[in-house]
């Protein structure tokens, strides 16, 4: 039985554009109390708004993302979890980066090919579509009992 393969959040990002969204917001609410325009508010209240679920997100950090493992995949979606055995899966793939509009991710197709899940990878995750490719075959393969 190998290690579960686990895609985190890169708690760093999250902290850094916390803190810049909060920084905004408070200079911005400074400028809008300073100079006595109530405009000005307006972004400092979007930026607070951001930084604080960033901040949410940071304290749900610790919890993956996506699980695989020999039995299969788990995965946050759409507010809950979502789990599919190896047997229940229609396709798993990971898609590359498609331009600008589309981040890499996983992607997991049911059997029935009614329902799809995917997972977020790159850049705001600690695993490179390179690596989760790899990690995912060495997976499905061996549970292909």
């Amino acid at each position: 039985m190998t290690d579960a393969f686990e895609i985190h959040r890169r708690t760093w990002l999250y902290v850094l554009l916390a803190l810049v969204c909060l920084g905004l917001a408070g200079g911005f609410g400074w400028l809008a109390y300073d100079r006595s325009a109530p405009v000005l508010a307006a972004p400092a209240v979007v930026l607070a708004g951001l930084g604080v679920n960033l901040v949410r997100a940071v304290g749900d950090i610790r919890t993956p993302l996506f699980v695989a493992d020999d039995h299969g995949v788990r995965m946050v979606a759409e507010g809950g979890w979502v789990g599919l055995l190896w047997s229940e899966m229609g396709e798993i793939r990971v898609e590359r980066r498609e331009g600008l509009r589309h981040d890499p991710r996983i992607k997991v197709v049911s059997s029935d090919g009614r329902r799809f899940y995917t997972s977020p990878l790159g850049m705001a995750t600690n695993v490179s579509p390179g690596e989760a490719e790899v990690q995912l075959a060495q997976r499905r393969s061996a549970a292909a009992y």
